[in-house]
């Protein structure tokens, strides 16, 4: 495995030829948890999927397209426009360079631009793909194994993102947990801030979570992702060169 401590001739000298690319974000998750829950608990997911695939973990695009959260301070958000532009250059210039899999994980649903994204890019180049993944959809038949609650309930800052960050960083958990599902489907977030719907920033069941449970959670999304990643590359006709040494 790669990342950004080594050099670029340590990387030129080497068959890597998988990058790994998180896209996180920076906004509100309730009183207990702080604001960098998805950049932080993305940033162990992709370690860890960076070494199942033996690949260059590139550092993380710290924030994403967070409207949904605007009036909870210290949320910020980019326009679905500028995440495209980002994802699309860092991209290109990876796969310019001779990286032939780009493994873009996304570990916040309001990045829905990334989607026809890596779309367009796989679909007007042909050297090589770009593949995105969210770990938590990829993982669900496991997650649901691990917590009670219903996933379509765990929504934001619940049951699932308290668990992982207990295991993580406990310390950065606070004691003020809330229990709150709203009567409503995940499109509520199409039409209108989730601060009208759930005022203190809670979609989910935070009083449920466990370090425990976190400690599955993580193991399984990892897991599968890896799994997933390599499935869909070789299908798509780029199997890794690169094996550890």
């Amino acid at each position: 495995m790669f990342d950004w401590t080594n050099t670029y001739l340590e990387l030129e000298s080497s068959d890597v030829d998988t990058a790994v690319l998180l896209i996180g974000a920076l906004e509100q998750h309730g009183r207990h948890l702080p604001i960098s829950v998805d950049r932080f608990v993305g940033e162990a997911l992709a370690k860890g999927v960076a070494e199942g695939l033996n690949a260059c973990e590139l550092p993380g695009i710290p924030v994403g397209n967070s409207h949904a959260h605007h009036g909870f301070r210290g949320s910020v958000s980019v326009s679905p426009e500028t995440l495209d532009g980002i994802v699309r250059d860092i991209s290109l210039t990876l796969l310019r360079q001779g990286f032939r899999r780009i493994a873009v994980l996304n570990f916040h649903g309001g990045n829905l631009i990334v989607k026809p994204t890596t779309r367009d890019i796989n679909l007007t180049q042909d050297m090589g793909k770009v593949v995105q993944l969210h770990p938590s959809f990829v993982a669900a038949k496991r997650l649901s194994t691990i917590f009670k609650a219903d996933l379509a309930d765990e929504q934001h800052a619940g049951e699932l993102e308290t668990s992982l960050m207990l295991h993580l960083a406990p310390e950065q958990v606070g004691p003020q947990r809330i229990d709150r599902v709203p009567n409503l489907g995940p499109a509520e977030f199409d039409y209108r801030p989730m601060r009208d719907f759930c005022p203190d920033g809670v979609w989910g069941r935070s009083g449920l979570a466990s370090a425990e449970k976190g400690k599955q959670a993580l193991a399984a999304m990892i897991e599968d992702t890896v799994v997933v990643f390599e499935e869909t590359f070789t299908r798509l006709g780029v199997p890794t060169r690169h094996r550890p040494s």
